[in-house]
């Protein structure tokens, strides 16, 4: 993993001027100078509003807060990643900086960050959270299956739950 993280770092200079190269043949040195500007200038300004902030709020979150106080602040430090990696020139650091800085894919990042971390396991077993399209309901076939119509124990015993009285309206069968 980390041999890839080295590998990375040191591509991503080569990347990013083959890309620079792309954006100017497409809308000249000019305007592809003036974009790479107007993001370090936009990244800058992220930075001085949630930089120092952010990473203070998330290492005192990280040091006595519990998981929830860690994730929001994790947010924070993902929106400082962004101001950071918008001020670096370049166009995919750029797009990179863009996408945290989108609501779901950041918060998706920020997930997919704590799981590699480990800081999405939880310790207790007991809890399982699982988001609506990650489980669906299994009907039991030990339990016998109940008409709307008739409460679960009047199926099950075949009588009426007690304190409760026919309908005189109704005819019995």
């Amino acid at each position: 993993m980390v041999k890839w993280i080295i590998l990375a770092i040191l591509l991503l200079p080569l990347a990013e001027i083959a890309a620079f190269g792309a954006v100017a043949w497409q809308i000249g040195l000019a305007g592809a100078l003036l974009l790479i500007m107007a993001t370090s200038l936009t990244g800058a300004a992220i930075l001085r509003r949630a930089g120092r902030e952010g990473i203070t709020r998330f290492r005192a979150a990280a040091r006595g807060g519990g998981i929830a106080e860690v994730e929001i602040a994790g947010r924070q430090v993902a929106t400082v990643l962004a101001g950071f990696l918008l001020f670096l020139p370049g166009f995919l650091t750029d797009i990179a900086g863009l996408a945290l800085l989108i609501p779901p894919l950041r918060r998706r990042l920020v997930t997919l960050l704590w799981r590699q971390a480990g800081a999405g396991v939880r310790t207790d077993s007991s809890v399982v959270d699982l988001k609506p399209d990650e489980w669906r309901q299994v009907p039991d076939p030990r339990i016998e299956q109940q008409t709307p119509n008739r409460p679960a124990n009047e199926q099950r015993h075949g009588r009426r739950p007690s304190g409760t009285e026919p309908d005189h309206d109704c005819q019995q069968p």
